[in-house]
This record gives C-alpha cells, sequence and structure tokens, in this order.
C-alpha cells in the first residue's frame, strides 16, 4: 500500500502546519479569517496551535492521526479528533484557565472570527456531550493527494474506536466535503450560514453540522 496511517507525534508539526495551510486557502471561511497576517506569523500562530493541542490533550480529548507515504514517510493528510473524555474539576480550571487571553496576530478579521467560532461553540454545546461523543474536528489532504482514499483511511481510524464504544460521532463540514461524510451516516442537524461580504469576500458561505449514530453508513 502506497499510503499507511500512523499517530501523530509532536515532531509532525512543521508538516501538519503546511498541510493545514495549503489546504485551506480557497475555503470561503477558513480562507478569509487571516487575510492580511503576514505568513511567518501565521506559521508561527498554526504552529503554537498545535503545539498546544499535542501538550495538552489530555484536557481535550485530542487525539491525532497521520497519513504517510509509504516509500518516502512524508505526511500528506492528517485528522485531529476529539475522543470522549472526563475532566476532574481541579484539570477543568486548568482548560479553562487555557482559553483566557485568547489573541490574534495583526491583519486578522476579528469580526469574522469572532462571528463563526462563537457560531462554532454554541453548536457545539448545543449536540456535542464531550464525556460520551467522539468529534471529527479537522480532517485535511494536501490539495495534490485529494480524492486518493485518504480521508477515508483517516475517518475509518476514529469510526472504528466511536462504533466499538457505540458512541456518536459530531463533525462540523464544509459543503465540499459533505458527500464523504454522508456516505459514513453522518446526517445534518444544524448549520452556519455566514454573509461573506463584509468580510471580504462574496455571497453567503456555509458550514453544516453533522451526527453520526454508531454503526451509520460505511463499514
Amino acid at each position: 500500500m502506497p499510503f499507511r496511517v500512523l499517530p501523530a507525534e509532536p515532531s509532525d508539526i512543521p508538516d501538519i502546519v503546511t498541510v493545514h495551510q495549503a489546504s485551506w486557502v480557497d475555503d470561503p471561511i477558513i480562507g478569509r479569517l487571516m487575510p492580511d497576517v503576514e505568513p511567518k506569523v501565521k506559521y508561527d500562530y498554526d504552529v503554537n496551535y498545535y503545539k498546544d493541542k499535542f501538550e495538552n490533550k489530555a484536557l481535550t480529548g485530542t487525539v491525532m492521526h497521520k497519513v504517510v507515504e509509504t516509500e518516502t514517510g512524508k505526511l500528506v493528510a492528517f485528522a485531529k479528533w476529539k475522543y470522549p473524555y472526563r475532566l476532574t474539576p481541579e484539570q477543568q480550571a486548568e482548560k479553562d484557565k487555557l482559553n483566557l487571553g485568547r489573541s490574534y496576530p495583526p491583519g486578522t478579521n476579528e469580526e469574522l472570527y469572532k462571528q463563526f467560532f462563537h457560531r462554532l461553540d454554541s453548536l457545539r454545546k448545543k449536540y456535542l456531550d464531550e464525556e460520551k461523543d467522539y468529534f471529527l474536528h479537522l480532517l485535511i489532504v494536501l490539495p495534490p493527494y485529494q480524492r486518493r482514499g485518504l480521508g477515508t483511511m483517516l475517518i475509518r481510524e476514529g469510526l472504528s474506536a466511536a462504533d466499538r464504544d457505540k458512541a456518536r460521532t459530531y463533525i462540523e463540514a464544509s459543503p465540499k466535503g459533505l458527500g464523504l461524510y454522508q456516505k459514513f451516516g453522518w446526517k445534518q442537524i444544524d448549520d452556519i450560514v455566514i454573509d461573506m461580504r463584509p468580510h471580504g469576500g462574496t455571497g453567503m458561505a456555509s458550514e453544516k453540522c453533522l451526527m453520526r449514530e454508531p454503526g451509520a453508513g460505511l463499514a
């Protein structure tokens, strides 16, 4: 097999950021969040984001997988999951501290950032039970490697754990990825719709909120 799925490690962060940034350029919402941030500043911001996720994975249930080319070892795709977790009061207080004082680099479209993530957070609180549900937070494939089954490989990796636990799985999907997720049994439960014209974009853009029952869709 030319590709294989492996656990992602902190040493993978530079490659993860490269894949992350290359894959979001044309997204109508994500691509407009930091339109005027200098490339080096944005790179450092994203590196620090993933460092935080690895360092504090016990507080967020974070589990990350990567797809690499078997022959070269090149990282070409990754998934960031949140598996069900339960915190002690002390751990919850520590997690709450991580969310204080969030700042954005100069050139960030802060109004869009706040509008989009406020809606995301409110829907997660409404639908996602972090102690019981799985959450596929990010699934990103480097553009030249898309439509080669790598997303399916990463989806199966997490869903095998979710189905074993007879747990639901939540996801937020762009219209581009909707068809793939529906094949695996995800169904739309809500959506996020943003008028992008005040934020330098064109027309309306949307993200779909989906939930999958255990065992649904493709095995």
